[in-house]
Order: C-alpha cells, then sequence, then structure tokens
C-alpha cells in the first residue's frame, strides 16, 4: 500500500517531537485507507471488507498506550464540553478502533481493554445532551454527537457481534448451524458497563431522535446473537422492561394529529419492529439456556407480551386525548386503534418466528404453561368486541356532513381489514403453538 510508507514517517515524526497534531494526521490517513471497514450504519446487510485491517502486531508498538492515553484525556474533558477540535479527535479515535476490530483476530485484545468503558462514558453524556431540550440546545448543530453516538454504537457491535449474525438476521440471512461453527474468533466479553447503559438511554427519551433510538435497538440485537455468554448478560429485568416499554409507547409515540393521512401507509413502526426482533432472540437465547445462567424466564417475557398483545387501545386512547365534540369523528382515536392492530399481527408473527428454533417441544411447553390459547382466545374475543365498536361508532356518526362520513367509512374499512388480518394471524400462531404437540392439543 502507498499510504505505508507515510504512516510510517507520520508516526516518526510523531515519536520524535510527540505532537498530538502528527498523531491526529496519522490517524487520518490509516482511517482514509480502510474507509470501506467503516460500515456503521446498522440497517445495510453485513458486507466483507476488499482489504483486512492488519493485526495489532502489525501496528506501532505503542499504538495502542497512545490511544488509551488521547482518548482518557478526551473523557475528562467531555463532562466540561469537548472544543470542535477535541470532538473530531475523538471521533477519529473511534473509527480506528471500529476499523482494527475488522480483523477479527483483533477484537478480543481490544475487547480486554479500557477503550469501550471510556467510550461508553462518553456516549453517555453525548446521549444526556441529545435527550434534553432547550431552545438554546435547539439552536445547536448536534451533527458530531450524533455522529459519535452512530459510531460507538458500531464500535459495540465489532466487539459484541462480530460476525454481524444479527444484520444478517435482520436482512432474513439466516445463518446455517455449520455456518456459526466455522466462525473462529469470540465475541470480545460484554462489560457490565452495558446494561445501566441502555437502561439510562431508555429513560425520558421523548427528545432522543428515533434513527438513535433503533441504533440502540440494533446493538442489543447484536449483543443478544453475537455470543451466547453475553446474551445472558445482557437479557436482564432492566432490559426487558425497555424493550416492552419501547413496544408498549413506540405506536403510541407515532400517532399525531398531523400524521391523520399517513397513517394507513406504514402502521408499524422501524422501533416495533425491531424491538419484537430482539424479543424473538432472547426467547431462543433462553430457551437454549439452563436456568442457573437464566436472569429472566421466558415465562416471566411471555406473561408481558401476552399483557401488551392482549390490551385495549381504546382506553389507552381515550387518556391520551380529548373526548370528541358531539358529532365529530374520532379520528386520532380511530387511528390509534388501526396502528395498534397493525402491531397485534406483528407479535403474533414474531410469536411463529419465536418457533424457528431447535427445541420446539420445551418452547410448546413454556406456551402451554403460560396459558397461551386463552390469552390468543381472548383476543379473537377482542377483535370482534372492536370490530362492533367500530361499526356502532360509524351509526352514530349518520347525521354529520357527507365528507366527514365518508371518512369514517374509509376507517372503518380499513380496521375492518386489519381485525381479518388479526384473526388469520391469531389463528396461524395458535396452530405453530400446537403443531404436532399433543399436550397442546388436549389443552385445547
Amino acid at each position: 500500500m502507498a499510504s505505508s510508507e507515510r504512516l510510517y514517517e507520520v508516526w516518526m515524526l510523531y515519536c520524535t517531537k510527540r505532537d498530538p497534531d502528527y498523531f491526529k494526521i496519522w490517524l487520518e490517513i490509516f482511517i482514509s485507507s480502510y474507509e470501506q471497514c467503516l460500515d456503521v450504519d446498522f440497517e445495510k446487510p453485513p458486507s466483507r471488507p476488499e482489504e483486512v485491517p492488519p493485526v495489532l502486531t502489525l501496528l506501532p508498538d505503542n499504538i495502542l498506550q497512545v490511544l488509551r492515553h488521547q482518548l482518557l484525556q478526551c473523557v475528562q474533558k467531555a463532562s466540561d464540553g469537548l472544543e470542535p477540535e477535541q470532538q473530531n479527535l475523538a471521533l477519529l479515535l473511534l473509527k480506528f478502533l471500529i476499523i482494527i476490530c475488522r480483523n477479527l483476530s483483533n477484537v478480543e485484545e481490544i475487547g480486554t481493554c479500557s477503550y469501550i468503558n471510556h467510550i461508553i462514558t462518553m456516549t453517555t453524556l453525548y446521549i444526556q445532551q441529545l435527550k434534553s431540550r432547550t431552545k438554546e440546545k435547539e439552536m445547536m448543530d448536534h451533527s458530531q454527537a450524533e455522529d459519535f453516538v452512530r459510531h460507538s454504537l458500531a464500535f459495540c457491535e465489532s466487539l459484541y457481534d462480530p460476525y454481524r449474525n444479527w444484520r444478517h438476521r435482520t436482512s432474513r440471512e439466516q445463518l446455517g448451524t455449520i455456518e456459526r461453527g466455522r466462525q473462529k474468533y469470540k465475541a470480545a466479553p460484554l462489560t457490565v458497563e452495558f446494561v445501566p447503559f441502555f437502561y439510562q438511554c431508555f429513560q425520558e427519551s421523548e427528545h432522543l431522535k428515533e434513527s438513535l433510538k433503533c441504533c440502540l435497538l440494533h446493538l442489543f440485537g447484536a449483543i443478544v446473537a453475537g455470543d451466547q455468554r453475553n446474551a445472558l448478560l445482557a437479557i436482564s429485568p432492566a432490559t426487558m422492561e425497555v424493550l416492552m416499554r419501547v413496544l408498549a409507547d413506540s405506536y403510541m409515540g407515532s400517532c399525531s394529529s398531523d400524521e391523520a393521512e399517513d397513517w394507513e401507509s406504514e402502521a408499524v413502526s422501524r422501533m416495533s419492529l425491531l424491538t419484537l426482533g430482539c424479543l424473538r432472540e432472547v426467547v431462543q437465547c433462553l430457551l437454549a439456556s439452563s436456568s442457573d445462567q437464566r436472569q429472566v424466564e421466558i415465562a416471566s417475557v411471555l406473561e408481558n407480551y401476552f399483557k401488551l398483545l392482549n390490551s385495549d387501545p381504546a382506553a389507552v386512547v381515550a387518556g391520551k386525548q380529548q373526548q370528541p365534540a358531539k358529532g365529530q369523528v374520532p379520528t386520532l382515536g380511530r387511528q390509534w386503534e388501526i396502528r395498534f392492530v397493525a402491531l397485534q399481527v406483528q407479535m403474533l408473527d414474531t410469536i411463529r418466528d419465536m418457533f424457528l428454533c431447535s427445541d420446539r417441544p420445551v418452547l410448546q411447553a413454556i406456551f402451554l404453561n403460560s396459558n397461551c390459547f386463552e390469552h390468543l382466545i381472548r383476543l379473537l374475543q377482542n377483535s370482534k368486541l372492536v370490530n362492533a365498536r367500530c361499526t356502532a361508532a360509524d351509526k352514530d356518526q349518520k347525521d354529520i356532513t357527507n365528507n366527514r362520513l365518508q371518512t369514517g367509512e374509509r376507517d372503518t374499512q380499513v380496521i375492518q381489514g386489519r381485525l381479518d388480518s388479526l384473526a388469520v394471524a391469531t389463528i396461524k400462531a395458535l396452530t405453530t403453538v400446537m403443531h404436532k404437540s399433543p399436550a397442546a392439543k388436549v389443552a385445547v
């Protein structure tokens, strides 16, 4: 590589003069040589770099010490606010770490160093800034902070899911047992800082961008899919609370009166789909573990899952909006109901995905003991009540203008179509749970 000589030259200048500017130049040259390794977009399918970065032994002898020193300085200054130049240096350090972890033989050593804890400390500070909203902060440019957060989460992915198992699954590329068996290098041990970090990121996070929340969910999925040992550390009461709250809030938070024309096009948010994917991975991971390894039981996850699945959206809507005036169609309430029915369909489809595992009989028994049939049959009954409520509401609106009436009829047609889909999805979920299970069929 032509830049190798330049890298050596700049590093010698840095070692001789101890000028941090030369170190920064060295980082910029190195990063530009391996730009393709900076695959920080979780939504993109996994790709292999054309040129693998060097192993640590081929880098300058004291590079790790220099990195640690520079990163520690950034952390110490971060609480008081980094200058733009320091923010740029912190991002360069982070990009360098991502790149060298794309050589999977480097992952274990990098993971056992203190870099990850320093990165999480800085990322926590940036996320707290992004979560707090004031008039002054709304005028500020947060692009550098957001860029750092995205790269820090991608660095965690490089450590804890080096083979991109989660990305394979979200892009519908299932890896077989043989392919997983060929994964030579292990993920780095999960830092104890992760669970409190993940939990805090979702506290009072109304002003945190949904795209950043999706990155956090991607990272959780990557940790669970990347290594069984790390997964069992990450799957805790705190993280399960976050996932269930995100799932419950996502369809409510994504609705507003400004979106009245858009609710039909995309009913289930990306956050909901990612959370459901995480829960699928959680159940399958717990299924493959022993009771003494688990912090959470599958039955506990299913209890909260079915509770949300069978919740009444009308009751939630009633608390979220004012009662409509007489003769006024409750458009926003209907909009929420339609979104929630779409979410219920996705939750039922996720139940079927959970059974794509090697130990179906055990999972069937857990579902059976969790009163799943009672929950699913009640769901069918509730869908009939919702249908009847919508029909009755339309009859009460016959004294309003033709335009309003047409809107109400269109709403009713959409929600009745969704309710039909819900009934079909419920029957499919029941069939999946019952498949080749005599105990399940007896229970019915």
